[in-house]
């Protein structure tokens, strides 16, 4: 009655690393390398033709590493906060984390949507010495909130002069705030 299968021919399925990525591109719009959050660099095996040249994408990029070379298994991309002060809109959003790193805070989270456009971005409350106080801009667009699907954005720390960040976000719980 029970059967087990031994595909001992078949290479085991590779261990595949997933994380947020600048993804950079060449002059002649292929993407060569990622650089990790960690300024960890990975020159790829398989290069991305046909994009941007001379560009940095951000992205989350599944892959393997072999030879101190990546090999992508996947590539998504990832939204890139921009000031959106003037249109402050904070409509609810789900958020599953948020966390900093040297040259960015990042955040997975999860909208509703019946898969119309929406908008990010992020709000300056205030600055006060090095504390920034910031709120996401999310725009629901008259995108129903039907079903949940996960998106991830980067602040690029750049953008503001702060060394400490409180961030608030308007979820379906109230609103939330985090110290970065």
């Amino acid at each position: 009655m029970f059967s087990s299968c031994n595909d001992e021919d078949e290479a085991p399925y590779p261990s595949i690393v997933t994380e947020l990525a600048d993804g950079i591109t060449n002059a002649s719009g292929t993407m060569y390398k990622i650089v990790l959050d960690d300024d960890t660099e990975y020159s790829l095996t398989n290069p991305l033709t046909g994009l941007k040249p001379s560009t940095i994408y951000r992205v989350l990029a599944g892959y393997t590493i072999a030879n101190d070379e990546a090999e992508l298994r996947s590539l998504s991309n990832v939204t890139v906060l921009r000031d959106s002060t003037s249109r402050a809109t904070s409509d609810p959003i789900g958020v599953v984390s948020l966390w900093r790193t040297r040259r960015y805070i990042n955040l997975h989270l999860c909208p509703k949507t019946k898969g119309g456009r929406q908008y990010w971005g992020f709000i300056v409350e205030n600055i006060e010495g090095r504390h920034a106080c910031l709120r996401l801009h999310h725009r629901q667009n008259d995108d129903p909130t039907a079903y949940s699907t996960d998106v991830y954005a980067s602040l690029p720390l750049e953008l503001v002069d702060a060394d400490q960040f409180t961030i608030r976000i308007e979820t379906f719980d109230g609103t939330k705030e985090w110290e970065l």
